[in-house]
């Protein structure tokens, strides 16, 4: 049950850092837009609603459900959560502000322009004049705010993501979408991330990546990222991983000859290899399965 609730765990943690870089890149866009005088409420609510059905709402959420509502949360974790509400509070600001400006600026410019006859309906247009300059007023200090808000929690982030080195899940994730990591946080980030992470950086992220595959049957992808490793570091422990995790794949492709090929070199690595125990007794198991599938002519 304690593994079940970690692995959830770390499928939250993966969800959480995801929606947050869409969102950053999101938000990059909207803000382009407010610059450029192309702002439109129906883009504003995508990021940000209170239905549940947009990128802040869901985020806020995930992060009050794993880290508020956690004794265990680290400060790292609680001061993310508040970062995140902050940011939610603020895009609501921004969402009330533009619907403003978007629906009833129209419609009072075009009641300005009839002829108005009596003091109550110029009283009338005045006020709502005044709410609308407010709402200007409002909304360029709310996205001003928010873009500075976004900025700072970029960099609480990646304080954040040191603390999972141990979630291959999160690893897989962030050397899957380097593009998206790198389009947010910069030429490089990924690497100094995984530096602060573990003591060998990409090498041993990329280690953390394939064993993290193979324990959910992709061994396909568990040979890329041996095979990523390989071309870092090719003493006998990489060669083993990349040797075991190919034969593994070929035996699950059904291709028999190939499998046992591997896994016997895979298997001599081994000897020399005490921490990979459970992976030569794994690749005996398999080598007989394989012996006898050949004998009954498979």
């Amino acid at each position: 049950m304690i593994r079940i609730a970690e692995k959830d765990n770390d499928r939250k943690v993966v969800e959480i850092v995801k929606l947050f870089l869409r969102a950053a890149v999101f938000y990059r866009k909207l803000f382009a837009d407010y610059q450029g005088g192309n702002l439109r409420f129906d883009d504003v609510q995508a990021l940000v609603d209170d239905k549940g059905q947009s990128l802040l709402f869901n985020l806020k959420k995930d992060c009050q459900v794993l880290f508020r509502n956690n004794d265990h949360s680290t400060e790292q974790e609680m001061l993310f959560d508040l970062a995140m509400g902050s940011i939610f509070h603020e895009a609501m600001i921004i969402r009330e502000n533009c619907y403003q400006l978007e629906v009833y600026l129209p419609k009072v410019s075009e009641l300005k322009k009839k002829a108005i006859k009596t003091s109550h309906e110029k009283r009338f247009l005045k006020e709502e004049n005044l709410i609308l300059a407010r709402a200007r007023k409002r909304l360029s200090e709310g996205l001003k705010e928010t873009n500075n808000l976004i900025i700072n929690t970029l960099e609480q982030l990646k304080d954040l993501l040191t603390g999972y080195g141990k979630n291959g899940l999160l690893i897989r994730f962030l050397l899957e979408e380097e593009g998206l990591v790198e389009e947010v946080l910069g030429k490089g980030s990924l690497n100094g991330i995984l530096s602060s992470m573990y003591k060998r950086g990409r090498l041993e992220g990329l280690i953390v990546a394939a064993k993290s595959y193979h324990k959910s049957g992709y061994n396909d992808k568990a040979k890329e990222m041996a095979s990523k490793a390989l071309t870092m570091n090719s003493d006998d422990s990489m060669l083993f991983l990349y040797l075991f995790y190919s034969g593994m794949k070929e035996y699950y492709d059904g291709n028999l000859s190939a499998a046992i090929e591997d896994l016997r070199q895979a298997k001599e690595l081994a000897k020399g290899l005490p921490e990979d125990k459970e992976n030569f007794e794994k690749i005996e198991s398999i080598e007989s399965k394989i012996l006898q599938l050949q004998h009954e002519g498979y």
